[in-house]
């Protein structure tokens, strides 16, 4: 158990220790245009290609999804409460608790623990995840929520498109499933190198503030994890991915956000910084948690 837990670990604290030795370096790196690639380009083609080429039933996509969905509602009225009896700022930080890092080390970490299966079920939950981090998390920094952006987002029409392709059963030409095979093998590398480069250039204000709500973030999300996954009766390989995907960190797009409307970014950044080292603490921890479920 052991070689298999740091077998699942230790290859995304290589690549995100990569990215901040990067930034360290001062060697080139533009963060901004590689994300840019991966979330509009290469993602869409790993959702495309992940969920088309396996053998993997619609029913469990939508239950994976519909999960997401809980687990968005169910942190954002835990924090919105948190928040307001702590007289906190809602748009300052309720997106932070909400939208854990699915894509940066979620995706890795259950490709890594349950292989492609794990992955084309992780790809289920962060389709979700993302598409509310682009509205709702953009809507909560900007102050009014405008759903068309949702029609904005290449990850909508990749998961429409695959839902589809899977429906109908479609065979997709050899041709197109290589092209996306190959632009999707790089998101998983890509976003834990913009990860690390990114964690370098973050700089940490009101500490307290930022080890606080670390802290409930994570708690929030271990408790959602063990709920969902006993209140959806899930098994094998469902339960794994669904729980380490709910122990994620609070993703660095919410500093992004922040930063754009001016709400505090100094402060979420340590949210984020403090939250991402709290789990990457204890990663080893919950991967053999996830292990261990996925063999109930």
């Amino acid at each position: 158990m052991l070689v298999q837990i740091a077998t699942v670990v230790a290859p995304v604290f290589i690549i995100v220790a990569l990215g901040y030795s990067w930034a360290r370096w001062h060697q080139p790196f533009d963060s901004e245009t590689l994300t840019n690639l991966v979330i509009k380009l290469a993602t869409p083609c790993l959702i495309f290609s992940t969920l088309t080429s396996l053998n993997i039933e619609l029913e469990a996509v939508g239950k994976m999804a519909m999960i997401a969905v809980y687990s968005l509602g169910l942190s954002a009225i835990a924090g919105f409460v948190f928040l307001k009896f702590s007289g906190m700022s809602v748009q300052t930080y309720l997106a932070s608790i909400m939208h854990a890092n699915s894509g940066n080390i979620g995706l890795p970490l259950v490709f890594m623990a349950f292989g492609d299966e794990g992955l084309a079920l992780g790809v289920s939950y962060f389709v979700v995840n993302s598409i509310s981090q682009y509205t709702i998390g953009f809507g909560i920094a900007a102050g009014s929520i405008n759903l068309v952006n949702i029609l904005k987002q290449p990850l909508y029409y990749a998961v429409v498109l695959s839902v589809l392709t899977l429906w109908l059963e479609i065979p997709v030409p050899e041709g197109i499933a290589k092209t996306t095979e190959l632009l999707g093998n790089m998101v998983i590398p890509a976003l834990l190198m913009v990860l690390g480069h990114s964690l370098s250039q973050l700089k940490i204000t009101d500490m307290r503030t930022s080890m606080l709500l670390a802290g409930f973030r994570l708690v929030i999300g271990v408790s959602l994890g063990f709920l969902l996954v006993f209140a959806f009766d899930l098994e094998g390989t469902q339960a794994g991915v669904v729980f380490l995907m709910l122990c994620m960190p609070v993703a660095v797009f919410n500093f992004v956000f922040a930063k754009h409307f001016g709400r505090s970014p100094e402060k979420v950044a340590g949210v984020v910084v403090f939250s991402t080292v709290l789990v990457f603490t204890l990663l080893p921890g919950f991967v053999w948690i996830s292990l261990w479920l996925a063999r109930l």
